[in-house]
């Protein structure tokens, strides 16, 4: 927070006029969720636009468990979620709410005669075309609207829960391991971590001269399990950065992935890193 009071600041000695802070509400790494209530104190206080980048994270507010880390998101003037993220709604699909819709339609309405019939209709509903740059549009909503009333809340929450255990349950997995590393602790759906070899850690811990020299390497170790275990049929696994270093990344969002699951993705993680280290130290010339 003190960073961004700093930057608005200096920002407006600079002459600029800031108009827009963006909270993130689920970070696509890590699942973390910025101090909602702070950011819209400080929003509030200097009259700038308070949007929620929820699209990973901001439905997660229904689970009475993790709901303290959401105070603050009702405030917000926007809040974006991804229905095709953890609501699992088939691709694509892309949500905005908004407090005053009549802002979006200053921002974004047209008036023109080609739109605009010469009779009034009865129809008095909104043109959501006039609400946001996209005028021509699929009827994505009803996707939506189908799985909200298939399911409801109680059975989104079930789906919500089971996807946190199974966070949980892998953090668990990657701590016990000592050939795996832990980089953050569990939160949603979204967990990173890195696969290293005990000896090349302890290795570069000793010295400081093949720090750089692994920390590469894993690197490449990394991008080349996650390439071998998509070819594998068994999970979607990607590469993302964390600290600079290039690690595995699971989302964990599917509404029938288990905790059986978790646990055959991390045996052939692990599996698929042991046989690609084996081959694959020689030619990087990593040596322990």
């Amino acid at each position: 927070m003190d960073a961004l009071v700093e930057r608005l600041d200096r920002d407006e000695a600079d002459g600029d006029v800031p108009f827009c802070v963006v909270a993130q509400v689920g970070s696509i790494n890590v699942g973390a969720i910025d101090p909602l209530e702070a950011i819209a104190d400080v929003c509030a206080a200097r009259d700038i636009w308070f949007h929620a980048d929820g699209a990973c994270g901001a439905v997660g507010a229904i689970l009475p468990e993790k709901r303290p880390q959401y105070a603050g998101l009702d405030r917000a003037d926007s809040v974006t979620l991804d229905p095709h993220k953890w609501l699992s709604v088939p691709y694509e699909c892309g949500c905005v709410l908004v407090r005053d819709p009549s802002a979006m339609a200053r921002s974004f309405a047209m008036h023109a005669s080609y739109l605009e019939g010469t009779e009034r209709t009865p129809y008095e509903g909104l043109d959501y075309y006039e609400l946001g740059p996209q005028m021509s549009r699929g009827f994505r909503a009803l996707k939506v609207w189908m799985s909200l009333k298939h399911l409801g809340v109680e059975g989104y929450r079930s789906h919500l829960s089971r996807a946190v255990r199974c966070t949980e349950h892998l953090d668990a997995r990657v701590r016990d391991a000592d050939d795996f590393v832990a980089l953050h602790e569990p939160n949603l759906y979204l967990y990173s971590f890195q696969y290293a070899p005990p000896d090349l850690r302890a290795a570069a811990a000793a010295d400081a001269n093949v720090r750089e020299a692994v920390d590469d390497y894993l690197d490449a170790l990394n991008r080349r399990i996650a390439d071998e275990i998509q070819l594998s049929d068994v999970a979607f696994v990607m590469t993302t950065s964390i600290y600079d270093r290039t690690v595995l990344r699971l989302s964990v969002c599917s509404h029938r992935t288990t905790t059986d699951d978790i646990d055959q993705t991390f045996e052939t993680l692990r599996d698929i890193g042991e046989r690609e280290d084996a081959t694959l130290r020689e030619s990087f010339g990593v040596a322990v």
